[in-house]
């Protein structure tokens, strides 16, 4: 599965692109993202290349920190089921980047 995403691909590098999403798990939802948040301090450091080491964390990169969304795809006995909203606190499955919150992505998987 594709999706299209904000992708930091190096200091002062931002495009939309479509990236990998990973195939959700047994136990993970699709997430139609409806709304996310920026860090105006972390995504700042990033976007400067001053951001210092951290796991999880470099380039290509989505940015973005919580996403609320609507459960697309959810398996079955799941907590939530598919036209749910929810709030997602970060997302990293994405396949050819990185994406520690990752919540500027059209979809999330989580």
């Amino acid at each position: 599965m594709q999706t299209s995403a904000v992708l930091l691909e190096k200091p002062e590098s931002l495009s939309l692109e479509l990236v990998g999403l990973k195939d959700p798990d047994h136990d993970e939802v699709v997430v139609r993202v409806l709304h996310s948040g920026i860090s105006t301090g972390t995504e700042k450091l990033l976007w400067s290349g001053a951001m210092p080491p951290f796991p999880g964390l470099g380039y290509p990169l989505v940015p973005g920190y919580e996403a609320v969304g609507e459960v697309i795809e959810a398996p079955k006995g799941a907590s939530v089921k598919v036209g749910d909203l929810v709030f997602v606190p970060g997302s990293n499955g994405f396949v050819d980047a990185k994406g520690l919150f990752g919540g500027s992505a059209r979809h999330l998987v989580t």
